[in-house]
């Protein structure tokens, strides 16, 4: 990104933030809109990004590219409270963020049963992630599931090992990963709308068709993921 077009990057001063509780377990999920002031040119500096496929220890369904100079450092001070306020993360705890920009470009028809199933970033406690959407054209919005043999909806630590256990069985037995998880909550991908979630919470986008999927980011699903105090 250009000097001109980094120094252009800013937040909205006033942007519409909802909190919302779902599920039985009472998560939460930050949902923000109109977060950046100037999106397009986020966009168009996304947009002239070199795509290219994930690395092989990655699930992701499409395209992978650098994020924007300044979006991570902008987004990673401005998110530091909410963390703190919303979610309870220790004030003092060092955040150490990366992330990428998305293009999702398979549909879950072609997705592998890894893919196709909900998931989460890690189950490390004080870890969380942020789906930012860039696409002009809503498609792909972001699901929250409860996983229906073990009733958890947030992965963590204590929980990881059973969970793993089951789902081993479940794939084993040939279950189909719809069959196997309950959505609790639907976001829909509005332009320039942010949302952030625990990274263990059970989510997946909701990639059911190939409308709005391109490999051209001018009009694929578009979007700046971060990830924070997870492993890399």
């Amino acid at each position: 990104m250009s000097d001109s077009v980094h120094s252009e990057l800013s937040l909205n001063p006033a942007p519409t933030i909802e909190v919302w509780t779902f599920g039985q377990e009472g998560h939460r999920v930050l949902v923000a809109d109109n977060v950046l002031n100037n999106p397009e040119t986020l966009r168009a500096a996304a947009i002239e990004a070199a795509f290219a496929a994930p690395p092989s220890t990655s699930k992701y369904p499409g395209l992978m590219a650098s994020l924007p100079d300044g979006y991570l450092s902008l987004l990673q001070h401005v998110l530091r409270q909410p963390l703190v306020d919303i979610f309870g993360m220790r004030p003092n705890l060092k955040l150490q963020a990366y992330g990428f920009m998305g293009l999702a470009t398979i549909a879950r028809d072609q997705m592998t049963p890894a893919q196709a199933a909900p998931h989460t970033d890690t189950h490390r406690l004080d870890s969380f992630a942020s789906v930012h959407y860039f696409s002009l054209i809503p498609s792909g919005g972001t699901a929250f599931y409860r996983h229906k043999a073990t009733g958890f909806e947030l992965i963590t630590p204590t929980r990881n090992d059973k969970f793993r256990h089951v789902r081993q069985q479940e794939v084993a037995a040939g279950l189909d990963p719809r069959e196997a998880y309950e959505e609790i909550v639907y976001v829909e991908p509005h332009f320039n709308r942010l949302i952030l979630y625990r990274a263990g919470q059970l989510h997946s986008a909701r990639l059911d068709t190939y409308e709005g999927l391109s490999i051209d980011p001018a009009h694929g699903r578009l979007t700046a993921n971060l990830f924070f105090n997870t492993e890399s």
